[in-house]
């Protein structure tokens, strides 16, 4: 076994001690979300950003949500109804059809008055 492969294994045991006595977890501490990154980074998959962890790629390309795009959108429409702009459902793009149905009468339709 090469020393790195020894020592990951060695820092996992550890980690997994430290689990079972009680001590708090941590994201970079957690041997189950550590033993799923190792395994990612070997099949070569990549690391998404906006998850803390790994993903599949499908067709070769990261799926639309691992970029962030989406929940970038959604965040931006977040601020904008929890400061009280006016928001139109035209605004909502692909969040449309679940914030309309989360939260009716929200967000003004074409012919209403401001």
């Amino acid at each position: 076994m090469s020393t790195k492969i020894g020592t990951t294994i060695a820092y996992l045991k550890a980690c997994q001690e430290a689990r079972a006595a009680g001590y708090p977890i941590h994201l970079t501490t957690d041997p189950s979300w550590l033993l799923d990154m190792a395994i990612g980074r070997r099949a070569g998959w990549v690391e998404d950003p906006h998850a803390f962890g790994i993903v599949e790629p499908v067709n070769g390309k990261l799926p639309r949500f691992a970029t962030g795009d989406a929940e970038r959108h959604l965040r931006q429409i977040g601020d904008r109804v929890n400061s009280r702009v006016v928001v139109r459902a035209s605004e909502l793009g692909e969040w449309k059809s679940y914030l309309t149905r989360q939260l009716p009468g929200r967000f003004m339709q074409p012919g209403d008055d401001c």
